[in-house]
């Protein structure tokens, strides 16, 4: 690996892409002790230790158009989320309001690319701009149905269409720049609405033939192998702010890179690398974690219903809290899903862990 640099310019730099996530305060946050004295970092080592990583590949190709996607994800809407069909069906139709700009250009498209291309559908709005914007990459590929629910998720949660409204409502910038400031406790919450609706539309998939069980096992296995990249990554960036100082200086930068370099540290100064040159810092990546653990953990709950009715209920509870995401913190998400804060529920996904591992090894012997 070459050796990494440090000029004034590239710490100048680093400093403002940690100032932008404020990668101190998100250190505090992290591993601030609760009541039982544990921390987020507590947790999600926890998490860590049972992880179990077994080979993945990529998903299936499958032959997709635009009209299939729709059909596909239309029918899953109105059979497990009828309280939001009639806005997925304005998506695709091109008619949501959110999506359209002050000029009547509906920012909708499906954009058909190779196997491979790094490109991911997304869905969000830029800067100030007070519109919607869904990008659908075809790569022909089981992931792009999957990825399609998954985004659309976003687009119906409020806050997103919180976001929208108080851009077109001519507040003051101050008051919409407040609301977008950083609050991890709010931030670390955008990923549940995505992942439960994953897990619902993979049940849809197979129900309807479209997924096999290998499939399933290669869902699992993915998010098992994402979900430990993620909090290495996260750990890494940590181990790495709680060496410099706030704001960042030249001095400390380049002392702590001459260090992990005098002993060989490459993965953080890998990490550095990234932090200086990407985007996906690790408040920004907390948000999957959690995500994947409650959405694990929802599921569970939904599959180990005793009655239908019982699902329903969980179905219409989870189309509420979809108009309400704005307004939740960590806890408060949990809470209201499972009836449980966030500690609560990575214990019960550390045993249920456990567990499948003790079971598995049986049924080995």
């Amino acid at each position: 690996m070459p050796k990494l640099k440090i000029t004034k310019q590239y710490a100048k730099e680093f400093d403002d892409k940690c100032a932008k996530a404020d990668s101190h305060g998100f250190l505090r946050f992290f591993t601030k002790r609760d009541a039982n004295n544990r921390s987020l970092l507590d947790l999600i080592a926890l998490v860590e230790d049972t992880i179990k990583i077994k080979p993945t590949k990529h998903d299936r190709y499958v032959e997709l158009n635009e009209q299939k996607i729709a059909n596909c994800v239309n029918e899953f809407f109105s059979l497990y989320m009828p309280q939001k069909a009639e806005e997925v069906r304005q998506i695709f139709n091109r008619t949501h309001p959110y999506f359209i700009d002050q000029d009547g250009i509906t920012h909708i498209n499906f954009i058909h690319t190779q196997q491979g291309d790094p490109h991911s559908s997304n869905v969000g709005h830029s800067g100030r701009c007070s519109f919607l914007e869904f990008n659908v990459y075809i790569h022909n590929s089981l992931d792009d149905l999957r990825t399609t629910a998954h985004e659309l998720t976003h687009a119906l949660s409020s806050h997103h269409q919180h976001v929208i409204e108080t851009l077109r409502s001519n507040v003051p910038m101050r008051e919409i720049d407040n609301y977008a400031h950083i609050n991890f406790e709010k931030d670390c919450v955008g990923e549940i609405e995505s992942y439960i609706t994953e897990k619902l539309f993979n049940k849809f998939l197979f129900q309807k033939g479209i997924y096999t069980i290998e499939d399933l096992d290669n869902y699992e296995n993915q998010q098992q192998a994402c979900l430990l990249t993620e909090i290495n990554l996260i750990r890494e960036e940590r181990d790495i702010i709680k060496k410099l100082s706030c704001p960042v200086s030249y001095e400390s930068l380049k002392n702590l890179v001459a260090e992990l370099q005098r002993n060989r540290h490459n993965r953080l100064i890998e990490r550095i690398r990234k932090m200086h040159d990407d985007n996906k810092c690790s408040s920004y990546m907390f948000r999957y974690v959690v995500g994947r653990i409650v959405a694990d953990q929802w599921i569970k709950r939904f599959d180990k219903a005793q009655d239908h009715q019982t699902q329903l209920d969980m179905l219409d509870k989870f189309q509420n809290y979809l108009d309400r995401t704005h307004e939740f913190n960590l806890d408060s998400a949990c809470e209201n899903l499972l009836g449980e804060n966030f500690a609560s529920i990575v214990e019960a996904y550390v045993m249920d862990k456990t567990n499948d591992a003790i079971n598995l090894d049986e049924k080995a012997l």
